[in-house]
């Protein structure tokens, strides 16, 4: 859906959009080339109001990207979805069979109870922005290694930019720990405010685990709270 249809639809829903003013988008030019290191990032060239052709070129190089080898194991690679300038930005590990195959992040019934998290905070899905980590199946399922976690943050670091959330959810285990660049275990990072790059970052359970351990929801709701606080009051 078109950014203006998609403003024009909400608008009908009575649904208000935060729109920041004078956006500049970045157009990461090197990651055509596929064999770009991660210190390539700090040649950039911005476009302003331009955020189509943005995240084209950024969709382009994640669907054709062959920058490490579990590019072959999957489907299709997943960019993420929903509000491309949502106020809270939630990333994930690395998709599943069901996201592989179906091409979205966060679906089945993990994707649904998210949705209803979601819809608990205040916000319907198609309002957050919804990615992972890694962009491409791993096989077995097994956690990404540092390597293949280096190659996609070359895409997430472009994603958070164009987004520019006002607060980001770090969902499971995988995804805190990248995040935040630290080897703690997700009962130590989750319930507290931390930074990425001057954003505030709330780690969270992954709803997969929630599903198996239902007893952790209130856990994760009051994880939830302190985004809420966040959001309203901003950071004490």
């Amino acid at each position: 859906m078109k950014q203006r249809t998609r403003l024009k639809f909400l608008a009908i829903m009575g649904v208000e959009v935060w729109v920041p003013r004078d956006r500049y988008s970045v157009i990461e030019s090197e990651l055509r080339n596929d064999n770009v290191p991660l210190g390539a990032l700090a040649k950039e060239r911005y476009v302003a109001d331009n955020d189509d052709l943005n995240w084209q070129i950024l969709t382009d190089n994640v669907t054709d990207c062959r920058r490490c080898a579990i590019c072959q194991n999957r489907v299709q690679a997943l960019v993420g979805e929903g509000n491309s300038h949502a106020d809270l930005m939630f990333i994930g590990g690395a998709p599943d069979e069901t996201e592989d195959q179906l091409g979205g992040p966060f679906v089945g019934q993990s994707g649904q109870l998210l949705t209803e998290m979601i819809r608990a905070m205040g916000w319907a899905r198609e309002q957050v922005y919804l990615t992972n980590i890694i962009k491409c199946k791993i096989p077995e399922g097994r956690d990404p290694a540092p390597s293949e976690v280096n190659e996609c943050l070359v895409y997430l670091e472009q994603q958070i930019k164009l987004v520019q959330p006002k607060m980001i959810l770090a969902v499971g285990e995988v995804a805190a720990k990248a995040l935040l660049a630290t080897d703690s275990p997700l009962s130590q990072l989750s319930g507290k405010i931390h930074y990425r790059n001057e954003i505030p970052l709330v780690a969270i359970l992954h709803p997969a685990y929630l599903l198996r351990q239902p007893l952790e929801k209130r856990k994760t709701w009051l994880d939830l709270q302190v985004v809420l606080n966040c959001l309203k009051n901003g950071v004490n």
